[in-house]
């Protein structure tokens, strides 16, 4: 993955499309359950990454806005699998 200063709005149009989502989705949720979103909901920790992340991306882009960007400048890349846990009874466990 490379890129540079040509793609800085679609960027930042993404990363504010992803804090809307996010905050539509935690609200919804939070209407129709009676309480906020799990902070260890996956989607939510999914959607938290891909914001940090594009963050991220343009920080690296607006300090250094001459030159291409490798690797979206947020770190090495994993290397192998990446273990998840799923809790499959939290859920139940929570409710009051």
């Amino acid at each position: 993955f490379v890129t540079d200063a040509t793609h800085q709005p679609a960027l930042e149009r993404q990363l504010a499309e992803t804090e809307a989502l996010i905050n539509r989705s935690t609200t919804a949720f939070e209407e129709r359950h009676g309480r906020p979103m799990p902070q260890d909901n996956v989607w939510l920790l999914q959607r938290r990454a891909e914001h940090a992340a594009l963050a991220k991306l343009l920080d690296t882009l607006q300090s250094t806005p001459d030159r291409a960007i490798q690797g979206a400048g947020c770190g090495a890349a994993p290397t192998g699998p990446i273990p998840v846990r799923l809790d499959l009874d939290h859920h139940r466990r929570n409710r009051p």
